[in-house]
């Protein structure tokens, strides 16, 4: 049965002068990038999509997906989307090859996949992807995992995390950026009961201590298109942010605030 195309517009996205300057910039400093997108279609990886698209910085997007979107936006003649198999190694790195930033924002879950499914996903399908973008001489590589995450941790979910990020770390890129947010708050297409239930309090309490528990896909999104518009002080380069580093980062580039 096919998919539905999932639909993403580019309304009310908070950039703020310091994300559209860096964005100017990286495009004068280093013309020609390209940047591919994997998971586009969950909830962070659209929003990185959206963040990207309004940039402006980079030559050509090209999103990696199984399900077709339909984005109504400023600049659109540079959305590529292709079809992906992520057990498809070699077609992989034929697909990645020209591009300069890879943002991986694969992910499942156990209650909506099985702990088998969920492993294939977040370590199997992220970490072949990881290496055909290296082999595919990508620059930079920045992925979303997870708050704890930890390859010794006896939770499934944080282990397996931090197991991905281990290989990641040791595959050799230039530069490698690890984001790792708390609960992600978001509109979500399906429904997990359990994160539902949970919002209100943590709603309430990520007011008293802002960045602590929760953190908006946006945020994560802004955070990790606005990272890759640095220049890095020396390579190789491993850099890992968590929950509270992005809200930080994001509310003081907020104090002039664009709307797009």
């Amino acid at each position: 049965m096919e998919r539905s195309a999932l639909k993403i517009a580019l309304d009310n996205i908070v950039l703020g002068n310091k994300f559209t300057k860096a964005a100017n910039e990286f495009k004068e400093r280093v013309p020609g990038k390209s940047a591919l997108v994997l998971g586009g279609t969950g909830e962070v990886g659209r929003e990185v999509i959206k963040h990207l698209m309004a940039s402006d910085a980079f030559d050509k997007v090209t999103v990696f997906t199984r399900r077709p979107i339909e984005y109504t936006g400023a600049h659109s003649e540079k959305l590529v989307q292709k079809p992906v198999d992520f057990q498809n190694t070699e077609q992989l790195e034929r697909d990645f090859a020209g591009h300069s930033h890879a943002f991986c924002c694969l992910g499942t879950t156990r209650a909506k996949s099985g702990a088998d499914g969920f492993y294939k996903v977040d370590h199997d399908y992220v970490v072949n992807s990881a290496k055909a973008c290296k082999t595919a001489n990508v620059e930079h590589y920045s992925i979303c995992s997870s708050a704890g995450a930890d390859k010794n941790s006896m939770f499934l979910y944080t282990k397996t995390k931090g197991q991905a990020e281990d290989e990641i770390r040791s595959m050799g890129f230039p530069r490698v950026s690890i984001f790792r947010p708390a609960m992600l708050m978001c509109d979500r297409d399906e429904s997990r009961l359990l994160e539902k239930v949970a919002t209100y309090p943590i709603k309430f309490l990520n007011k008293l201590i802002p960045g602590m528990l929760a953190i908006p896909t946006s945020t994560v999104a802004w955070t990790m298109v606005s990272n890759a518009f640095a220049a890095p002080a020396k390579t190789p380069l491993t850099e890992a942010f968590g929950n509270t580093d992005m809200h930080t980062i994001f509310v003081e580039a907020q104090k002039n605030k664009t709307l797009v």
